[in-house]
């Protein structure tokens, strides 16, 4: 059944593109398809935001095809690549792109797990009435094909048990609405004033609960503004972790591998990529109260790396692809874990091997406050910093400052074990 919708998946895209939007490229056929297995891989010229937010997307409906299905979360990964392996050679007139592939298998296995996960704790199989309807809803752009097949199998009404992602254990939902202020490439003027919503969510503690199955401990931050519109998605989820002292310890150090995914397009710059980093996450515990003192020390490798890089030289495209490397640290006070000082940073190089000839060296560094004001409610007070640096073989170095503020009004929930 996964393999067919992964194939239905296809097909109907294909076919809504050809007849519906009437796009030329998608009018592929056996000719073009031999073409295609005999030339092989090239790297597209496609948009930022289409080749690093909406080809992982993609990927997470093949991804859920098999977790909706009853799929473990290592049985449904060959899914993402083979349906975008499958699409790449079948589903265009332009030749298999191999970032395309990459971006949209790696993206989707993260993107995938992520959704279906959050959509199980929004979905109730025991809820009633028109709250169960809306709640079907609401998860319905996360996992469309989740919720396709819930409706054709009658459960959008059937009460029943809930699966084990229902319950994540301890969570940590933030969401914030106010202002960004920012400074840097961005206009004449020098700072630009614009809305913003931000949301965090930390699904499952790494120190609460031993590791299980991947992704069963992840966080993601979401940022959506007035000035660009989606601005950042960030998400990081375990694939493996084992305590590395007592768990009942006052004092915890935990191992953990996860597989991340970054897409950040602020006014000054664009950078994104697959990747999976190993590190050490530590928590100090402040007496009986539930404030703690958080840390974590990672290195990461980059599968695949995007930094824009004007002048790129590949058609339209004004970015670099490449693999690279970097490492991760933050520091945070914590109150059930909820996190209300935190200070971080992280450095990222990527070495481009399509476009420029050019390496890139990024770094973030920041610093955020929340101040409870009342029970849920309180403000947040962020400062960022974005600084990277390419050299190119044929061009002149290049250097850029970008500093973002942000004040919000922020509404916390937060579930956790005493």
């Amino acid at each position: 059944m996964a393999i067919s919708q992964v194939a239905m998946i296809n097909t109907f895209v294909n076919r809504l593109d050809a007849w519906g939007f009437h796009q030329d490229w998608a009018r592929s056929g056996t000719r073009v398809w031999g073409e295609h297995l005999r030339l092989g891989w090239e790297w597209d010229e496609d948009a930022f935001p289409t080749n690093m937010f909406a080809h992982p997307y993609h990927g997470g409906l093949y991804f859920n095809a098999g977790r909706s299905n009853g799929l473990g979360f290592f049985q449904s990964v060959p899914l993402a690549f083979f349906g975008s392996w499958t699409w790449e050679y079948f589903g265009e007139k332009y030749r298999p792109s191999l970032n395309d592939w990459f971006m949209t298998s790696f993206g989707g296995i993260t993107l995938g797990e992520m959704f279906h996960r959050v959509t199980s704790t929004i979905r109730d199989n025991g809820a009633r009435g028109r709250g169960r309807t809306m709640r079907e809803l609401a998860a319905l752009p996360m996992d469309p094909i989740g919720g396709l097949n819930r409706l054709l199998r009658g459960q959008w009404h059937s009460i029943g048990p809930n699966p084990a992602e229902h319950d994540p254990g301890e969570y940590v939902l933030r969401v914030g609405t106010g202002l960004r202020f920012a400074r840097g490439l961005i206009s004449d003027s020098g700072v630009a004033q614009m809305g913003a919503v931000v949301v965090d969510l930390l699904y499952g503690d790494q120190f609460s609960r031993p590791y299980q199955t991947p992704f069963d401990v992840f966080n993601v931050r979401l940022i959506i503004s007035s000035h660009g519109g989606f601005n950042m998605l960030r998400a990081s989820g375990r694939l493996y972790g084992t305590d590395l002292n007592s768990s009942r310890a006052r004092i915890r150090h935990v191992l953990a591998v996860n597989q991340r995914y970054d897409y950040i397009k602020n006014p000054a710059q664009s950078v994104g990529g697959q990747s999976v980093e190993i590190g050490v996450n530590s928590r100090w515990r402040f007496g009986s109260h539930g404030y703690g003192l958080r840390t974590a020390l990672f290195v990461d490798a980059i599968f695949l790396g995007a930094i824009d890089a004007p002048g790129t030289g590949l058609g339209e495209r004004t970015y670099d692809f490449g693999p690279g490397a970097g490492s991760r640290w933050e520091v945070a006070v914590e109150r059930h874990g909820a996190r209300f000082f935190r200070i971080f940073g992280q450095g990222e190089y990527i070495h481009a091997v399509s476009g420029a000839s050019a390496d890139h060296v990024v770094d973030v560094s920041g610093i955020e406050l929340t101040v409870p004001i009342t029970r849920g409610f309180g403000i947040a007070g962020h400062l960022y910093s974005f600084i990277r640096s390419s050299r190119y073989s044929d061009a002149p170095r290049e250097s850029r400052n970008y500093t973002e503020s942000r004040l919000l009004l922020v509404w916390t929930k937060a579930g956790f074990q005493p």
